[in-house]
């Protein structure tokens, strides 16, 4: 049996893509499939809703909402508190844990 170099089997060769493929996403993981956990897309939306108020502090846990589909982004209900007055404050994270405003509402009235 004679066996030439420099030429791979079709085993050989689908091995050694199947090598290269895991290794690639070995040493360079997807960031699609990153996403922000829900405690700190809560964390990071009980930040953003105080920041509005001098005095805000939070009186109920926030909540996750929805996952919006197909972007990931998360939808946060943060319940601050100032004085006597109680606002509701919705705010997107996204898959980076980076938020934005969306409403606020104020409880109670």
């Amino acid at each position: 049996m004679k066996i030439t170099r420099g030429i791979l089997t079709p085993y050989q060769f689908l091995w050694s893509l199947f090598m290269i493929l895991f290794f690639f996403m070995a040493l360079f993981p997807n960031r699609v499939m990153a996403e922000c956990r829900d405690y700190d897309a809560i964390d990071a939306a009980n930040k953003k809703a105080a920041s509005y108020f001098k005095d805000g502090e939070v009186f109920h846990p926030a909540v996750v909402q929805k996952i919006h589909h197909p972007s990931r982004k998360k939808e946060v209900a943060s319940y601050i508190k100032t004085g006597d007055k109680r606002y509701s404050i919705f705010i997107l994270v996204d898959q980076d844990c980076g938020v934005q405003f969306r409403k606020r509402t104020r409880q109670l009235d």
